[in-house]
């Protein structure tokens, strides 16, 4: 796997699989088991995803020489062979 492909997993799953897996499934959870008004659990998650994304990227901001080094590290080890 290429260092571009590790790090578009990574950002990929950062800012778009993981939201999105966070909604749905507070959004089960809140129209099944609380007794809150569907409309009142959908602002409330989004306003959580809100600073999600805010933190997020900051974070990534902050430590994308980290993650440059990382992905690399990991497209190396995949494309070495395994040798048992």
């Amino acid at each position: 796997m290429s260092t571009g492909k590790v790090k578009k997993f990574l950002y990929a799953f950062v800012h778009i699989i993981a939201p999105i897996m966070y909604l749905a499934i507070s959004l089960i959870w809140g129209y099944l088991f609380t007794s809150k008004p569907l409309w009142i659990n959908i602002t409330d998650n989004l306003s959580i995803l809100a600073i999600w994304y805010i933190i997020i990227s900051i974070l990534w901001l902050v430590n994308i020489a980290y993650i440059d080094k990382q992905a690399e590290i990991l497209s190396k080890k995949s494309e070495k062979p395994n040798t048992k």
